[in-house]
């Protein structure tokens, strides 16, 4: 189990690393086109009234971006009214924010930028143009939200515009034809995110499922019996047996099926759930958006330690790395949803609310994170619950019957009789004995 699990982490840390070399190049790239947030002057802002909005288009000339991408808008009468600007009249274009379809991006400011225009048989300079960085911030959030949930299922058309913070985007030059633009969701940074989540899962179900089974000792489980009108657990013994799957496809992920095997512990198992949880949302949320800064959230750490510190506990509880203590396991493995929700009486109730909490909270974080593209922010009251129902399992699961090492006491007469001390060896040893010569 060990071994796997190392084999798992070193596959694990190369695909890491590999997924990072690939974007180490354009996140340089990025970076250094321009700053990602242009603060403005302290200044009123205030927008001529010749101002249009003409045309959008992307750094690399198309009117295709993704996320965290940089893009160019020209905004006509741009240069000259900077150039009027007088402490009367001032005008600072830095001032001027990012709107899209009418819902303004707050600190998405504009930084002025030259572009070269082919016309003819030369090149002129135009001074009209204001580049913005599609990035999310926390002042955004509420507009991003909402294009996200207008979007199709690949990307968002939008009309991009500029204006004032908190104001109304200054018109454009044809509302017939207003300057659009298309945001791509799944790109190929979106796709190689896909691959490596799907990769880490099918590995760990390969490798490193076991690592979710019960401390126990392996191969000794406890079973129920009555001696002398008393219920005990007595520890019995059960061999690993190799069992080879009917499917092919199963075998392939699966590996062979061990039998007899320990049953799989729920604290372990809910641990594991959230961490593929966040770490899945994660890199989903960067594939699409860019920004691999601002996605985790506190709730979601605090509710990945509420899980670590369940996990801990249990493992206080089994005795695990105290051999004196060791306790074997209650039973062996029926199956994954019987083993977390039962122990060797049966299913309990502790359980099952362990379970039905996390499953809800888990899909209400799915859909957060699929509707939003950000990980959501859990109340006190959630995060409260969910303490209270990791408290009562702990606190339920130190009550639940486990194996014993040590056989049970005996109660029979012929146990008692057994355990009786031999009689003193007699002083005159036996005529037969012909240890002894004859006289």
């Amino acid at each position: 189990m060990y071994r796997n699990a190392k084999r798992f982490t070193g596959i694990f840390v190369l695909v890491f690393l590999l997924i990072v070399s690939i974007n180490f190049p354009v996140i340089a790239q990025d970076s250094s086109n321009g700053p990602s947030v242009n603060f403005p002057s302290s200044q009123v802002c205030s927008v001529p009234a010749n101002l249009r909005t003409e045309q959008v288009i992307a750094d690399n000339g198309r009117n295709q971006v993704t996320m965290g991408d940089r893009i160019r808008v020209r905004v006509e009468g741009l240069s000259k009214a900077t150039r009027n600007a007088t402490a009367q009249n001032p005008f600072d274009p830095r001032q001027l924010v990012l709107y899209l379809d009418g819902y303004e991006l707050e600190d998405v400011h504009g930084e002025p930028v030259i572009v070269m225009v082919a016309a003819k048989d030369q090149t002129k300079i135009d001074e009209d143009w204001l580049a913005f960085r599609l990035e999310r911030t926390d002042s955004s959030q509420a507009a991003w939200s909402t294009l996200l949930g207008q979007a199709n299922r690949y990307s968002i058309n939008a009309i991009a515009g500029v204006g004032c913070p908190r104001k109304v985007a200054i018109p454009v030059s044809n509302p017939l034809s207003p300057p659009k633009f298309q945001i791509v969701l799944l790109s190929w940074r979106f796709w190689l995110s896909l691959i490596l989540v799907l990769a880490v899962v099918l590995m760990f179900i390969r490798y490193c499922r076991n690592t979710l089974r019960s401390a126990g000792i392996e191969g000794v489980y406890s079973k129920k019996e009555v001696i002398g009108g008393q219920e005990l657990l007595i520890p019995q013994k059960a061999d690993l047996e190799n069992e080879y799957r009917r499917s092919r496809i199963a075998q392939f992920f699966l590996g062979r099926k061990k039998l007899n095997r320990n049953p799989f512990s729920l604290s372990i198992s809910q641990l594991a759930f959230w961490t593929f949880i966040i770490f899945g949302s994660y890199l989903i949320i960067y594939g699409i958006t860019g920004d691999y800064t601002n996605i985790l959230t506190q709730q979601s750490l605090i509710l990945l330690g509420i899980n670590s510190v369940t996990a801990f506990g249990t493992s206080l509880i089994d005795g695990q790395g105290n051999e004196k203590h060791r306790k074997g396991s209650q039973r062996v493995s029926e199956g994954f949803f019987s083993d977390i929700l039962s122990d060797i009486n049966g299913v309990n109730f502790h359980r099952f609310q362990t379970f039905i909490w996390t499953v809800a909270l888990g899909l209400f974080f799915v859909w957060e994170v699929v509707k939003n593209l950000a990980m959501p922010q859990f109340d006190e009251t959630l995060l409260t619950l969910q303490g209270i129902s990791a408290a009562t399992y702990l606190g339920l699961r130190g009550q639940e019957q486990h194996g014993m090492i040590k056989d049970p006491e005996p109660t029979s007469e012929e146990d008692n009789l057994s355990e009786q001390p031999l009689p003193l060896e007699q002083d005159n040893p036996p005529e037969s004995d012909s240890s002894i010569p004859g006289g």
